[in-house]
């Protein structure tokens, strides 16, 4: 890793320098969003919400046949901040060496931890908003800190192969490291799937899962475990299975369910919801009902949240 990390900074800082080998161009896209999302645990707080987002991406071609790329989103609304921006190096054959400023990897533990079709938002989020501190049962739900993130991803032996890996995360004492690995060739429409991460000084994550393409129909299953290294702590088992089916070219329906097995709690976390999307030219509109029982794996902390979201693309 090193060793690749020094190639990939040697390569990344002479194309940098070397501007008058580049062409290069920048576009410019943005969407805006109108929200609502009535959690009947949250009745004091207002369920409308609008959100926008600028996005910058330039890229350039080298002498050497290599490319690079540059990435920056800002966002208000959701999170308030100038908080998506990367850089990638494409290799060719060789893969893409990528650095992530900000919430942008993409790569290893973001690439594995969830398979599961939907048609608006993963099932499991509606635990965050209940309270809960991060999304249980998933391959980063210990950590994953994506700022100061490099990532590698190339296609090799017919597996699609990623990593990522964080020398000094803000989150843990000790390196991050995640990689994921996909494999399409058993048969047609089958893409099978393992991920593992481990974050140092806190936990050792694995997953596993298989998605199903036929026709418009999309179905998968996932499997993870997060072991945290602290005995008092609390380990994830956690199930994940969805489908989505596309109606048309415009109207697409999921559901899904996951269940999150806590080993120092009475109760599972089960997650399930119904959704649905319809695109319009550039705009879309998206909705849906989920659920949570025992968030957290605390008996009766459950919740229920109508969703929708109109979104319009520039």
């Amino acid at each position: 890793m090193n060793k690749l990390t020094k190639v990939g900074l040697t390569a990344l800082a002479t194309s940098l320098v070397s501007t008058a080998s580049i062409a290069g161009e920048l576009s410019v896209s943005g969407s805006a969003a109108l929200t609502y999302t009535g959690l009947d645990s949250a009745t004091d707080s207002n369920p409308w919400v609008m959100a926008d987002s600028v996005k910058f991406s330039g890229s350039g071609d080298l002498d050497n046949g290599m490319t690079v790329s540059v990435y920056y989103e800002i966002d208000r609304g959701y999170t308030d901040a100038y908080d998506d921006y990367n850089l990638k190096l494409g290799m060719g054959d060789m893969g893409t060496l990528s650095f992530s400023g900000a919430s942008s990897s993409g790569s290893g533990v973001d690439s594995a931890k969830d398979i599961i079709p939907n048609a608006y938002t993963p099932v499991y989020e509606l635990a965050n908003e209940n309270g809960g501190a991060n999304d249980y049962g998933l391959l980063d739900s210990s950590g994953n800190t994506q700022t100061g993130q490099w990532g590698y991803d190339v296609s090799a032996m017919g597996f699609d192969i990623s990593v990522s890996y964080n020398a000094k995360p803000a989150t843990a004492a000790e390196a991050e490291t995640g990689y994921s690995l996909k494999y399409s060739g058993l048969m047609d429409g089958l893409m099978l799937m393992y991920g593992a991460f481990d974050d140092g000084d806190i936990a050792e994550n694995y997953t596993y899962g298989a998605k199903y393409t036929m026709g418009n129909v999309t179905a998968a299953i996932q499997k993870t475990d997060v072991d945290f290294e602290a005995v008092a702590s609390t380990d994830q088992d956690a199930t994940h299975m969805g489908i989505s089916v596309a109606i048309n070219d415009d109207l697409t329906v999921s559901a899904g369910r996951q269940t999150v097995d806590f080993s120092n709690a009475a109760e599972d976390e089960e997650n399930t919801g119904i959704q649905a999307s319809y695109t319009m030219g550039s705009i879309s509109f998206s909705g849906g009902f989920n659920k949570v029982e025992s968030s957290g794996g605390t008996a009766n902390l459950d919740a229920e949240a109508s969703m929708f979201a109109a979104s319009f693309a520039f």
